[in-house]
């Protein structure tokens, strides 16, 4: 990440999710406009979630998830649908792509009183489909689910997990005229029982998403990449198709912008600091430290305060007594790194606020009420219990690793116990069946992730009634200021 970027988790992330060659990955190419995903014929090409970060206006920083098919096959197959499920955990906007194709296929049951087959497979005749059309598309609004199962299972999760949708038919450029004659039908019909699905909106797009051969190409391309338009008619019916498809691919960028509800925006120090206020931070450079910059929460820290005219002194642990010395009862907080609570709590006078970057992590994220509960566990633990730190970032390991080593050992001395303590770092999170027995889950700040896969870590335990903590008031609570860390907050 750069120092002049968004961070990742404080954009809007939108997940891309479908069968293989549904069209996904041409999709975030044309939103994006660049060659973001490999596109190809062969089925299963995305392999591993793809992520872009850019800017949609309005919506505003985001970031792209293109996903593996949600229908890949065999046992690495499996592995990418995992994968696909794990990036719903952190999706706030979900975009569903289903071929128009497949959608009249796998409803050709429905279909079938109102269409019968020519010899193609892939092709309808129009005979009967006036007198019966209707009557068909009718069952359908009785109960007969129209969106197949594939898609539907997905979008329960989506519904469950509190996501909006946008539903987008790929591929209608495959479509024979009477094929595309019912699937508009069909699409009034799913107009109107969209919000049982947790649908926010449906598109419907042509081109541009042609089975291998739907890649973006709005700044160029070989042949065996163009769109189906691309390939016949006049130059001006071709420019014509080209003006269609931006459009519509507008059209899906100003609609992304209404999916999520206006929100008060969040602030790190929303409440606890006025204009002209003195905040000192205390930013530890040792052995763990990145090298030519300060670590996310300090970077935020310094600029919310900016944003509020506040001043910010930065400093180490080493300098601290000189910088109270000079400012005496003009500073308003003391925010430190957790390591050295203890260090920063001996030089600060009992009547200075004082807290960390982890702890006002936790209050920014929405969690800091539940971690303070979980901190009474550390109280109870039992020899042998499992305890469970998890990171959302993924760095080099060394001796005194905070998360790895130094938390581990302070638990242990204060508890008195032998522990069990399993790790996990970045994306990789607990699986399901190794959550059970966990007596504690102890996260970090949890500043590399967004809101939303926070919160959706936090709810996997707090519904199994696991208690959670963070490494901010875990610390404070083990060096006896916890009262004090939160006193503010």
């Amino acid at each position: 990440m750069s120092l002049q970027d968004t961070p990742q988790s404080e954009r809007i992330h939108i997940g891309f999710f479908g069968r293989r060659n549904a069209g996904k990955s041409s999709l975030i190419n044309a939103i994006a406009g660049q060659r973001v995903s490999l596109v190809s014929k062969t089925l299963g090409t995305t392999t591993d979630p793809v992520r872009k970060s850019m800017e949609i206006l309005p919506l505003g920083p985001v970031v792209l998830i293109d996903t593996p098919g949600i229908d890949d096959e065999g046992s690495l197959g499996k592995m990418r649908v995992s994968r696909s499920k794990e990036v719903i955990r952190e999706t706030d906007i979900a975009l569903l792509v289903l071929s128009a194709k497949v959608f009249i296929e796998e409803n050709a049951g429905v279909f079938q009183r109102g269409l019968e087959k020519e010899k193609s497979p892939s092709v309808f005749t129009h005979s009967k489909v006036s007198e019966q059309k209707k009557q068909s598309l009718t069952k359908a609004k009785s109960g007969k689910e129209l969106i197949p199962e594939t898609e539907r299972l997905l979008l329960e999760v989506f519904k469950e997990e509190h996501i909006p949708v946008m539903l987008i038919f790929s591929q209608a450029d495959r479509l024979s005229e009477t094929e595309r004659e019912v699937l508009e039908e069909a699409l009034e019909t799913l107009e109107q029982k969209k919000g049982e699905y947790g649908i926010q909106s449906i598109k419907l797009i042509s081109g541009l998403f042609s089975e291998g051969r739907g890649d973006f190409t709005g700044t160029g391309g070989d042949k065996g990449s163009e769109c189906r338009e691309y390939t016949s008619g006049s130059e001006e019916s071709k420019e014509s198709e080209v003006d269609k498809r931006s459009k519509g691919i507008e059209e899906i960028k100003t609609a992304l912008a209404e999916f999520l509800p206006k929100t008060e925006e969040r602030r790190l120090f929303s409440g606890l600091v006025e204009a002209g206020d003195f905040i000192v931070l205390v930013t530890p450079i040792d052995e763990s430290a990145p090298k030519g910059r300060l670590i996310l929460p300090e970077q935020m820290a310094i600029r919310d305060l900016l944003d509020y005219h506040a001043i910010p002194i930065v400093t180490q642990v080493e300098e601290l007594k000189a910088v109270m010395e000079s400012l005496g009862n003009k500073v308003k907080l003391v925010v430190t790194d957790s390591q050295v609570f203890k260090e920063v709590e001996s030089i600060l006078k009992k009547n200075i606020p004082l807290t960390s970057f982890s702890i006002l992590m936790a209050r920014y994220k929405g969690f800091l009420d539940y971690a303070m509960e979980g901190c009474a566990t550390l109280d109870s633990l039992e020899e042998g219990d499992k305890i469970y730190i998890a990171e959302g970032c993924t760095h080099h390991r060394q001796c005194g690793d905070i998360g790895t080593v130094k938390l581990p050992r302070m638990i242990e001395k204060y508890s008195g116990k032998t522990l069990d303590f399993v790790f996990t770092g970045g994306k990789g999170f607990l699986s399901e069946e190794k959550r059970q027995g966990i007596r504690l889950m102890i996260h970090c700040g949890a500043c590399m992730l967004s809101e939303r896969e926070v919160q959706s870590r936090y709810r996997d335990f707090l519904d199994r009634e696991i208690p959670i903590c963070n490494y901010g008031l875990a610390m404070a609570k083990m060096t006896g200021i916890l009262d004090r860390a939160v006193m503010m907050l």
